[in-house]
C-alpha cells in the first residue's frame, strides 16, 4: 500500500469516527480531522506559517465572529468540503442534565429535606413522633426520592450512557416535554398526600404518569445499551429501569387502594417497601453501573475485579426480590432476612471489585483532578449502607425471635441511614467529582468539599443515633432537629457549589484579567495569537496538541511547562492590558 493510499484510509477513518461538524469545534480539530476543509480556514484569513500545526486553538463561533462571517455560512461550506453532516445540537445535549440537577435539588432544600427539618422540629418539641401527620412524612420522603433521588439520577443518565437519546433537536424537545410532565406529576402527588379527599383524581393521575414516564425511561435504556447486555453495567443501568417501573407500578397501586384517605394509610411495611424499590432496586443498580465505568478513573483503583462486580450484581437483585416478594404479601421473615443479607453480601462483593475504594495515592494536587476529600466520600457512603444493612437483618431477627414489633424510631433510623447516610452522601461526592467532568470545568468552589462532607456526616450521625435514644430516653428528641440543620447546611452548600460551576463566567470574562484558576482554552479561545507568543516562548504541549481540554487551567499549564504559575499570569495579563499581541477583533462571550 502507498503513503496515498494510506492517507485516503486514515481519512476515511477519521470521518467515521467525527460524523458531523460542531460549532464549539477549534480550527485546529477541523483542520486536523478534515484536511479539505484547510483551504477554507486559509481564504480567511487563517496564517499558514505558525509554528507547529496548522490552526489555532479558536472554536469555530469565535472565528468566524473575529472575521465577521456568517456561522451558518461557514458551517455549511465546512461541512461540504469535510463531507459530513452539521451537528448543533450536541452542545445543548451536554447541557441537558442542568434542569434536571438544579430541580432536584431545589425540591430537597424546599419540600425535600427543607420541609423534613421542619417537622422534625416540631417532634423534637413535644417529643413524639405523632406530632406530625404520616400523610406529610410521606409526601415529604417521596419529594426525596422522586423529586431528589430520581431527577439527579436520570440528569446523570441522560448526560452519560443515555446522551444518544437527546443529541438530536426532537430528542431534546421530548426530553423537555417529558421533564415538564414529570414536574406536574410530583406537584400532582404532593398535592394529593395533603388533601386527599378533594384530590383523588389527581394522586391516581399523578402515579400513573409517573409509571408512563418510568417505562418510557426503561425502553430508552434498552433500545441504547441492548447491543451491549454482555457488559455488567449495562445491565446494571436497563436493571434500574426496570425496578423504576416497578416502583411507579407500586406507587400507583398503593395511591389506588388509598385514594380517598391519602398516604396516611400507608402501612409500616408499605412505606419501607416504596424506600427499597427506590433505593435498592432503582438507586443502587444506577450506581453500580455507572460506578463501574467511573469509579476507578475517579478513585484511582485501576482495573475492577469483574467477577466480583458480576457476584455483586446477581447477588443484590435477588435480594431486592425477595424484600419485595415479602413485601408484597409472601410472610415469611427468613426470605427478608435472607434478602438483606444477599443485598448486604452484594455490597461487600462490589467493595471488592472496586479495590475497597481505597485507589493509589495522588501524584500531584492539580485543581483538575478534584479535592483529596472527594475520595472519603464513597467509603462514608458504603459504610452507612452496610450499617444500614445490620440494622435492618438485625430488626427483623428480634421480630422473628422475640414477640416483639420494632419501635417506629427503629424503623425511621434505618430510612435515614439508607436516604441520607447513603444515598445523599453519595450524590454529594459523586457530584462534586463527576459535575465537573460533565462540564469540563473545574470545581469552583473546592473549599466547600470539606465542610459539606463534615456537615453531611455529622448531621446523619446525630439523626440516627439520636433516633435510636428516643427508644430510652425522650432527652434524645432534642438533638433530631439540630441534625436536620447540618445535613441542610450541607445540601445548600452543595447547590450553591453547583449552581456556580453551571454558571460561572470565567474572570478573563468577567473582567478583562486571567488568574491561575482559568481556563486555559477560554484564553486561546478569546484571544488565538496568545497561543502563537506561547509556542515561540518554547510551549511544545500547544505546538503539537489537536485539541485543549477546557478544563485545563493556566496554572497547571504552567507548571507542566516548568514555569511558574503566578509568572505566566503576569506575563498574560501584562499583553492583554497593553493590547498585544491581540491583532484580531475578539468575541465576548465564550
Amino acid at each position: 500500500m502507498n503513503s496515498s493510499d494510506a492517507s485516503d484510509r486514515q481519512a476515511e477513518t477519521r470521518s467515521y469516527q467525527k460524523p458531523a461538524i460542531r460549532p464549539e469545534m477549534t480550527v485546529r480539530q477541523v483542520a486536523t480531522d478534515y484536511p479539505a476543509c484547510r483551504d477554507i480556514f486559509v481564504e480567511y484569513g487563517e496564517p499558514t506559517d505558525r509554528p507547529g500545526r496548522f490552526g489555532h486553538f479558536q472554536p469555530l463561533t469565535h472565528f468566524a465572529c473575529a472575521r465577521g462571517l456568517d456561522l451558518d455560512q461557514l458551517l455549511a461550506r465546512l461541512s461540504q468540503a469535510a463531507g459530513v453532516p452539521v451537528d448543533r445540537w450536541n452542545r445543548t445535549a451536554e447541557r441537558i442534565h442542568r434542569s434536571f440537577i438544579v430541580t432536584a435539588l431545589a425540591i430537597t432544600l424546599t419540600l425535600g429535606a427543607g420541609w423534613g427539618a421542619w417537622m422534625l422540629w416540631r417532634i423534637g418539641i413535644n417529643h413524639d413522633f405523632a406530632a406530625v401527620d404520616t400523610a406529610h412524612i410521606v409526601a415529604h420522603g417521596e419529594a426525596q426520592l422522586w423529586g431528589f433521588i430520581g431527577l439527579f439520577i436520570v440528569g446523570i443518565s441522560l448526560r452519560t450512557v443515555l446522551i444518544d437519546a437527546v443529541r438530536s433537536r426532537v430528542g431534546q424537545r421530548v426530553c423537555r416535554v417529558l421533564f415538564g410532565l414529570s414536574l406536574l406529576s410530583l406537584a400532582g402527588g404532593f398535592l394529593w398526600s395533603l388533601s386527599p379527599a378533594s384530590l383523588q383524581g389527581a394522586g391516581i393521575a399523578s402515579a400513573a404518569a409517573l409509571l408512563g414516564l418510568s417505562l418510557a425511561f426503561w425502553c430508552v435504556q434498552i433500545h441504547l445499551l441492548w447491543p451491549k447486555w454482555k457488559t455488567t453495567w449495562a445491565r446494571a443501568v436497563m436493571a434500574s429501569g426496570l425496578w423504576l417501573t416497578i416502583w411507579a407500578a407500586a406507587t400507583l397501586l398503593l395511591r389506588w387502594q388509598v385514594s380517598d384517605t391519602g398516604p396516611g394509610s400507608f402501612s409500616m411495611t408499605e412505606r419501607l417497601s416504596l424506600i427499597e424499590l427506590a433505593v435498592f432496586g432503582f438507586a443502587m443498580n444506577s450506581i453500580y453501573g455507572f460506578g463501574q465505568m467511573l469509579l476507578p478513573g475517579f478513585l484511582r483503583t485501576g482495573r475492577t475485579r469483574y467477577w466480583a462486580i458480576e457476584a455483586a450484581f446477581w447477588l443484590h437483585n435477588c435480594g431486592v426480590v425477595m424484600i419485595v416478594a415479602t413485601s408484597s404479601g409472601i410472610s415469611s421473615s427468613m426470605l427478608s432476612i435472607t434478602g438483606v443479607a444477599a443485598i448486604a453480601a452484594g455490597t461487600i462483593f462490589y467493595a471488592i471489585g472496586q479495590h475497597v475504594f481505597i485507589g493509589k495515592p495522588r501524584s500531584s494536587h492539580r485543581p483538575e483532578q478534584g479535592h483529596w476529600v472527594l475520595d472519603l466520600y464513597m467509603p462514608l457512603a458504603f459504610s452507612w449502607l452496610v450499617l444500614s444493612m445490620l440494622l435492618l437483618a438485625g430488626g427483623q431477627l428480634c421480630a422473628l425471635l422475640l414477640p416483639i414489633s420494632l419501635p417506629h424510631a427503629f424503623a425511621g433510623a434505618v430510612r435515614h441511614a439508607l436516604t441520607v447516610g447513603f444515598m445523599t452522601t453519595l450524590i454529594l461526592g459523586v457530584g462534586q467529582r463527576l459535575l465537573p467532568v460533565l462540564e469540563h470545568r473545574i470545581l469552583r468552589r473546592p473549599g466547600f468539599v470539606v465542610p459539606i462532607l463534615m456537615l453531611i456526616g455529622i448531621g446523619n450521625l446525630l439523626r440516627v443515633t439520636s433516633e435510636l435514644a428516643t427508644i430510652w430516653t425522650p432527652w434524645a428528641y432534642a438533638w433530631m432537629p439540630v441534625s436536620a440543620v447540618f445535613e441542610w447546611t450541607a445540601l445548600l452548600l452543595f447547590t450553591i457549589s453547583v449552581c456556580l460551576l453551571f454558571w460561572h463566567r470565567d474572570p478573563l470574562i468577567r473582567s478583562g484579567r486571567v488568574t491561575v484558576r482559568s481556563s486555559l482554552a477560554v484564553v486561546l479561545a478569546q484571544h488565538p495569537c496568545i497561543e502563537d507568543v506561547l509556542i515561540a516562548e518554547g510551549s511544545a504541549y500547544l505546538a503539537r496538541a489537536r485539541t485543549v481540554p477546557n478544563e485545563l487551567t493556566i496554572g497547571t499549564f504552567a507548571c507542566s511547562e516548568g514555569r511558574q504559575p503566578d509568572a505566566v499570569v503576569n506575563d498574560l495579563n501584562q499583553r492583554l492590558q497593553q493590547g498585544e499581541p491581540l491583532k484580531l477583533p475578539t468575541c465576548s462571550q465564550v
